[in-house]
């Protein structure tokens, strides 16, 4: 609360870079970062997506081999197609999109920017959390990449068996690029359920005077119920993908 007060709406900012943008705790500032990195996430997202569609669009393999992936289809040589990088590709970009582009930038930018203008809150109910919640999402966002990268089946490098990681080929996957995209994902879900805990207190707590609930936009109406779906779901979740690991290890 007491950042909250400090850091108002229209408060002169005298904070250097590094300490504006990785020590805030205000909620416009916030809203900005998670919208910047989940822009820069949706790009590796998308070019997975090109990269899929360039193979797709003609007949054959040109692109995905074993003997290496390649940037253009002119490439001389023996081409072995590698069905598993395509799987490496429709599971990274399938845990990226949906659990680090379209669920942070909606709910955790736009929620975080608009909401607490939209009801007259000075900032969010739990500044520090705030900022708790977006480094966790980064933290999870390195994961998830990392997991593309890492020793994963068939001998090669990721996690083939889908985003919606279903056994018994999430359990049977070798190495340790599974293992990573299971956390990924919990860090994830931890992020986005302290931001859902921040955003229903604020929703119902830091409302100006005379901001009644009948007065209060839709788009804030939308991120609270929003957050009571995230905070009854992805429990859920966790404790599925918990058992999954178990089930691995």
């Amino acid at each position: 609360m007491a950042d909250a007060a400090i850091h108002g709406h229209d408060h002169e900012d005298n904070r250097g870079f590094f300490t504006r943008w990785f020590m805030s705790t205000n909620h416009k500032d916030i809203g900005i970062l998670y919208l910047v990195v989940s822009a820069l996430v949706g790009f590796v997202s998308v070019a997975f997506t090109v990269y899929m569609r360039l193979e797709l669009m003609d007949p054959g393999v040109q692109y995905m081999c074993m003997e290496g992936a390649r940037l253009t289809a002119a490439a001389v040589g023996e081409c072995t197609p590698n069905g598993h990088l395509w799987n490496v590709l429709i599971t990274g970009h399938g845990i990226l999109m949906m659990f680090f582009v379209v669920i942070p930038a909606l709910f955790g930018g736009f929620g975080n920017y608009f909401m607490p203008l939209q009801i007259g809150a000075p900032d969010m109910a739990f500044p520090r959390m705030n900022n708790l919640s977006f480094w966790m999402y980064v933290a999870g966002t390195t994961l998830a990449i990392c997991s593309v990268l890492a020793p994963g089946g068939n001998g090669q490098l990721g996690s083939g068996v889908g985003w919606v990681l279903y056994p018994p080929l999430s359990t049977n996957e070798a190495g340790m690029s599974m293992d990573l995209a299971i956390f990924a994902v919990h860090v994830s879900g931890a992020s986005s359920i302290l931001g859902a805990i921040n955003m229903i207190t604020t929703f119902l707590n830091m409302r100006a005077p005379g901001m009644s609930l009948f007065k209060v936009p839709l788009f804030s109406w939308s991120i609270f119920i929003t957050s009571w779906l995230i905070l009854l779901s992805l429990p859920v979740l966790a404790g599925a993908i918990t058992m999954l690991l178990m089930d691995r290890n």
